[in-house]
């Protein structure tokens, strides 16, 4: 059914935004936790094409220690006259193969990051966490 809904043209990610704010080393034998919280923004921005935003924060605890978050977009190509047909379009969106790259570069992304953080790395999972 993907095939039908979403156009087979090349979709890239774009990086929106990065936060990244090391406020304080964690103090001897204390426990960090880390959440990661997704925002996912589902609109049509033109007759064939749905863009998609997510947003992952990370929720640190205590949390003087840090402050991560990445956004990225993408443009997703779609036949409109499938896309309506859809018993819930924003579900079908959120779990097509364009999202789950983009999840997987958010997460690589974060990563990154934090790979000399005092705290990290932090490995987030590569799938919607709300």
């Amino acid at each position: 059914m993907e095939e039908k809904v979403i156009k087979p043209l090349l979709v890239k990610p774009i990086l929106e935004k990065v936060v990244f704010e090391k406020l304080q080393n964690p103090q001897n034998g204390v426990m960090v936790n880390i959440k990661p919280e997704d925002m996912l923004d589902i609109r049509k921005v033109g007759e064939e094409v749905v863009r998609v935003t997510l947003t992952r924060t990370l929720q640190v605890s205590p949390m003087s220690l840090l402050k991560v978050a990445v956004s990225m977009s993408i443009d997703i190509p779609v036949d409109s006259i499938e896309f309506s047909r859809l018993p819930d379009p924003k579900d079908y969106i959120k779990n097509s193969q364009p999202v789950r790259i983009m999840l997987g570069y958010v997460s690589n992304l974060i990563t990154e990051l934090t790979l000399n953080s005092a705290v990290g790395p932090i490995v987030t999972p590569p799938n919607i966490q709300e």
